[in-house]
């Protein structure tokens, strides 16, 4: 009998030895697939090893770390769990748990275990360190009551200020991040909205309600096509019969392919193309469509007039900018005006708008416009520096005198508008003729300035010249004498005598002849 119970014991210890060395071979291949990064080959063999030796603390040691690295916080509290269930005094585990408990919010659990970790380790130089964060999970613990009283009081900053303190100890903590959005989406700050409504999601735990309002902020506030796809088909994925997400997906599709055929004529500079896109009519309205969707963003959000408007801003600004270049002043003003209400340092706006100004002779505004635009480009943008120096130009001109106004024509007039208006203002004007109460040599002045005015206006180099905010009339304009009369029409000017040798005017100073 005892033979017999010696070869059993035999046996057994050959059993056991046989499934430690295959489960030291299990955890050696493991470490090799963590040195190459293959996390998930690991985890396999740390289950394998687990479940031929399910006593063995270090191999949930080593697997709980591995949870840690692949962000599974759950399994891996579930490991340093059991670990300390077989070896109470593993106390490198509880601290880890402890943490960890931190870290996800579970402030109660984290504050039983770290004071457990420094009953055994007060001495030790880890101490000061735990005590720290132990002060802090039982501060953050309690943030979560002011943050709110902050926001009630309209104080966003404090809230954030509040949260942040509380984030730091507990980043996981889904409270926390829910609450800090909303208060940087009082402020209008989105990108760190959306950045902390994402982390709270989790691929076992999907939200499609808060996968959409994602989606539709990332899109319509802060233009990120691809990852508000992304954000939308993550919805799908997870419950590919969601009517709302699908729905939301084709809309999105549908705009974004409007957005690149847009982008395309932008490139391409086709104008009419880009304002036919863009602003359309009705129903074809690309801006529109964007408006209303965006509206609906902000009033879903009770974040109305404080959230950035990206894809309604880019569509705008193709719009000002497709304007600009069909000179089409009244379309350009409004758009470029509608795209720097967006940003007021939209290079396109700020000279589409300029530009708008400069052709409806507000000289001072165009001024400002593109003095403001060549802040923003930084001082390196040779055409808006021509285009300054011409707004100024024609501003000094305008103060001193205007050959179109002295016509009565606008600077759209053509060479035949022009011609018309001058025969007008030659015979008000005419010394000969005029019976107004002036005196003679302001007649004399009013109709030599009416000459200086059709000389250069009927000159197509100096009315080129004079458009661009010289006066060719005066002592630095005058490079050659003018010898060509107006367009090959002699004009003569007589000293002394009218049309039929007599004096004219009643002066006997001066006559004119014209011959049209």
């Amino acid at each position: 009998m005892k033979g017999v119970l010696f070869i059993s014991f035999l046996i057994l210890c050959s059993v056991f030895a046989e499934a430690s060395v295959a489960t030291e071979r299990l955890l050696d291949q493991a470490k090799i697939h963590l040195a190459k990064g293959e996390h998930l080959l690991a985890l396999q063999n740390y289950d394998a090893a687990i479940d031929q030796d399910p006593y063995n603390y270090l191999a949930y040691a080593r697997r709980a770390a591995t949870y840690l690295t692949l962000s599974r916080n759950n399994q891996a509290l579930a490991d340093f769990t059991t670990i300390l269930d077989l070896k109470p005094d593993f106390y490198q585990a509880l601290l880890q748990r402890g943490k960890l408990y931190a870290r996800t919010g579970q402030f109660e659990h984290a504050t039983q275990d770290l004071k457990r970790y420094l009953r055994k380790h007060k001495n030790d130089s880890s101490a000061p360190e735990v005590q720290t964060l132990l002060s802090n999970v039982q501060s953050a613990s309690g943030a979560l009551k002011p943050a709110a009283r902050a926001m009630a009081k309209g104080q966003p900053d404090e809230c954030i200020q509040l949260l942040d303190r509380a984030i730091l100890t507990a980043p996981l903590h889904v409270p926390f991040r829910l609450q800090r959005a909303e208060c940087h989406l009082k402020k209008g700050n989105v990108e760190q909205t959306v950045h902390d409504l994402s982390s709270t999601l989790t691929n076992a735990d999907t939200d499609p309600k808060l996968l959409r309002r994602l989606s539709t902020m990332t899109y319509y506030s802060l233009y990120q096509p691809e990852q508000a796809l992304a954000q939308v088909k993550r919805c799908i994925q997870f419950d590919p019969e969601n009517k709302q997400c699908k729905a939301l997906f084709k809309k999105l599709k549908g705009t974004e392919k409007d957005v690149h055929k847009l982008n395309s004529d932008l490139e391409k500079k086709r104008w009419a193309g880009v304002i036919n896109k863009a602003v359309g009519g009705g129903d074809t309205s690309l801006v529109r469509a964007i408006e209303l969707e965006t509206a609906n963003m902000e009033n879903e959000n009770l974040a109305v007039g404080k959230m950035p408007k990206r894809l309604q801003l880019k569509v705008c600004s193709a719009a000002c900018k497709a304007y600009t270049e069909t000179r089409d002043k009244n379309s350009s003003l409004k758009w470029c005006s509608k795209t720097l209400s967006m940003d007021g340092s939209n290079l396109d706006g700020l000279i589409g708008r300029g530009t708008a100004h400069l052709l409806s002779e507000s000289y001072e505004e165009a001024i400002r416009d593109f003095k403001k635009a060549q802040e923003v480009a930084g001082g390196q943008d040779h055409r808006i520096h021509e285009l300054l120096s011409k707004a100024q130009r024609l501003l000094a001109q305008s103060q001193q005198k205007d050959h179109y106004k002295t016509l009565e024509v606008p600077r759209s007039a053509s060479d035949r508008e022009i011609k018309k208006a001058y025969r007008i203002q030659a015979r008000k004007w005419h010394p000969d003729t005029y019976r107004g109460e002036l005196l003679p040599e302001q007649v004399e002045k009013k109709m030599a300035a009416v000459n200086d005015a059709y000389e250069v206006l009927s000159n197509p180099e100096l009315k080129a010249r004079y458009d661009n905010g010289e006066d060719p009339t005066s002592p630095q304009g005058q490079q050659t004498p003018f010898t060509q009369g107006f367009n090959g029409q002699p004009f003569f000017f007589q000293q002394g005598r009218g049309p039929s040798g007599q004096s004219g005017g009643g002066s006997g100073a001066y006559s004119f002849k014209f011959h049209f």
